[in-house]
C-alpha cells in the first residue's frame, strides 16, 4: 500500500503559506505549490524521501522524511540581505555624516549613524517592507518606506536644510513651471527659478516676509506671508499680463480693407475698421495662428508671436478669382475661332469653335483685353470684374483687314485703263489735224 505525503510550505516568521514554491523529491523537480502553499507526493511507502524546497527570497529548505510520514511542514527562512542608506545634502549633494537612521519592520527595529561617506548599512530580510526614519542636525526630518525584494538594496535620500525654503512658480492657466521668474523677499532679490520653476533659499522661520515674483510676460505677484517651522514650500501661480497686438489688412494694391474678419486660433476675435486696422489689447504673450478673411478675397493665415510689447502685424489679401468669358466676333456677328487673347499682356489662350475663351481673373482689377488673329485688325477693350460677379463676360469685335493683293490688282487695272484712254486721245487728236491740212490744199 502506497503513502500520500502532503507537503505544506510556510514562512517561518509568521507561518503564512507560500504558493509557487518549487518542491524537489530525491533531487528531481517534482511540483510547484498551489495557492495554499501545498503539494501532494504519492510514493510506494517502502523508502524514505529526500524533500527540498526552493523559493525566491528564501533560503533553501531540505529534509529526509520517513517513508510512513503523511504530513510535512517546510518552514522557509527569508534570506538575509543588505540595505545601504545614503544621505546627501539636497543643495550641494555632499554626503551628510552623523545622521541617525532608524529602520523598522514587523518585530524589527534597528538604528545607526551615517559614516563619513553619508552611509548606514543594515542587515535585512528579503521580501520585507521597512520604514526608514532619518534625523540630522540642521536638516529637516524625513520618513519613507522601502521594499527590500529579493536582492540587496541601495537607496539615496536628499536631506533638506532646516532653513531651506522653496518657492515654486507655476503658470496659472497651464499649471506648468515658470523658469526665470525673479523672486524678491522683503525687496531683496533671492534668485530666479530653475527649469522646474523652483527657487530654494535659506530663510528663518517664525517671521513675516513680503514676497514679490516677476517674470517676462507675466503680471507682478506680491504677497505677505508668515513662515512657520512647518512651512517648507510656497507655491505661487502667476498669470500672463495682457500685451496686445495690432492687425492691419490691405488688398493687393495696398488699399486698407474695411470689414475683414480676424481669427485667433480659429476663433473670430475682431474686424478691421476703415483704416484696415483691428486692435487686440487683451492678448497675452504666446504664439497664435492668425487668419484673415473677407468676401471677395483669398483668406491668408500665419503664425504670430506676442511678447514684450504690442506690435503691428500686416496681412495682404489677394483678390479672389472670377470666371471671365471672352466672346470674339466680326462685324457680321460671326464667331471668330482661334483668336489669341491677351489679358494685361499675358497670353490666356485661343478662342474655340464658338469664338469663346473662358479664363480666371481677379476681382476689382482693371483688365486690358487684347484679341488678335490673322486677317483681322487687333482690338483692345478694358474690363473690370467687380466683387460678387463670379461669371462675367465681355464681347470683342474684330474688323477684317483689306485684301492688299486684290487692292493692288484693281489699282493696276485702273492705271492701265487710264493709260489706254490717254493714248487713244493722243492718237485721235493727230488724225483730226491732218485732215484739215489736206482740205486747205
Amino acid at each position: 500500500q502506497g503513502t500520500n505525503l502532503l507537503i505544506t510550505v510556510r514562512d517561518s516568521s509568521d507561518n503564512t503559506t507560500i504558493p509557487q514554491a518549487t518542491v524537489f523529491v530525491n533531487g528531481a523537480n517534482f511540483a510547484i505549490t498551489n495557492n495554499n502553499g501545498q503539494a501532494t507526493l504519492t510514493h510506494a511507502g517502502t523508502e524514505d524521501q529526500l524533500i527540498r524546497v526552493a523559493m525566491s527570497g528564501y533560503d533553501n529548505w531540505e529534509k529526509t522524511v520517513a517513508k510512513n510520514v503523511t504530513n510535512l511542514y517546510a518552514n522557509l527562512t527569508r534570506k538575509t540581505l543588505t540595505l545601504k542608506v545614503n544621505l546627501v545634502d539636497s543643495d550641494t549633494l555632499e554626503p551628510v555624516s552623523l545622521a541617525k537612521v532608524n529602520i523598522s519592520a514587523v518585530n524589527i527595529t534597528e538604528g545607526k549613524f551615517t559614516d563619513a561617506a553619508g552611509a548606514a548599512i543594515f542587515s535585512v530580510k528579503a521580501n520585507y517592507y521597512y520604514t526608514i526614519d532619518i534625523a540630522a542636525t540642521n536638516y529637516q526630518p524625513q520618513s519613507t518606506m522601502v521594499n527590500i525584494g529579493t536582492e540587496n538594496k541601495d537607496v539615496t535620500y536628499q536631506l533638506l536644510s532646516s532653513q531651506r525654503f522653496s518657492v515654486i512658480v507655476k503658470d496659472n492657466d497651464t499649471q506648468q513651471p515658470v523658469s526665470g521668474a525673479v523672486v524678491k523677499i522683503d525687496g531683496t532679490q533671492a534668485g530666479t527659478t530653475d527649469s522646474r520653476g523652483i527657487l530654494s533659499t535659506p530663510i528663518s522661520r517664525g517671521k513675516t516676509y513680503v514676497f514679490e515674483i516677476t517674470a517676462p510676460g507675466y503680471g507682478v505677484v506680491s504677497e505677505t506671508r508668515a513662515i512657520t517651522d512647518a512651512d517648507a514650500i510656497y507655491i505661487v501661480e502667476i498669470s500672463k499680463a495682457a500685451i496686445g497686438a495690432f492687425v492691419y489688412v490691405f488688398d493687393e494694391r495696398k488699399a486698407p480693407l474695411n470689414g475683414a474678419d480676424v481669427y485667433f486660433n480659429g476663433s473670430l476675435t475682431g474686424t478691421t475698421n476703415e483704416y484696415g486696422r483691428s486692435n487686440f489689447p487683451s492678448l497675452i504673450s504666446g504664439v497664435y495662428l492668425v487668419e484673415v478673411r473677407k468676401s471677395g478675397f483669398v483668406p491668408v493665415s500665419r503664425t504670430i508671436v506676442v511678447s514684450g510689447q504690442p506690435e503691428d502685424h500686416t496681412f495682404d489679401l489677394p483678390f479672389e478669382n472670377a470666371a471671365l468669358s471672352v466672346f470674339v466676333q466680326d462685324r457680321d456677328q460671326k464667331n471668330v475661332p482661334n483668336a489669341t487673347v491677351l489679358i494685361n499682356g499675358q497670353n490666356k489662350g485661343i478662342t474655340d469653335d464658338r469664338g469663346q475663351l473662358v479664363t480666371r481673373v481677379k476681382f476689382n482689377t482693371p483688365l486690358n483685353i487684347t484679341v488678335s488673329k490673322g486677317g483681322y485688325a487687333s482690338a483692345t477693350v478694358t474690363e473690370e470684374v467687380v466683387q460678387g460677379n463670379a461669371t462675367a463676360s465681355v464681347n470683342v469685335i474684330l474688323d477684317k483687314n483689306l485684301d492688299l493683293g486684290l487692292f493692288m490688282i484693281i489699282g493696276a487695272g485702273i492705271i492701265v485703263i487710264i493709260l489706254i484712254f490717254v493714248a487713244i486721245r493722243k492718237i485721235g487728236g493727230r488724225k483730226h489735224r491732218h485732215v484739215l491740212r489736206r482740205d486747205e490744199i
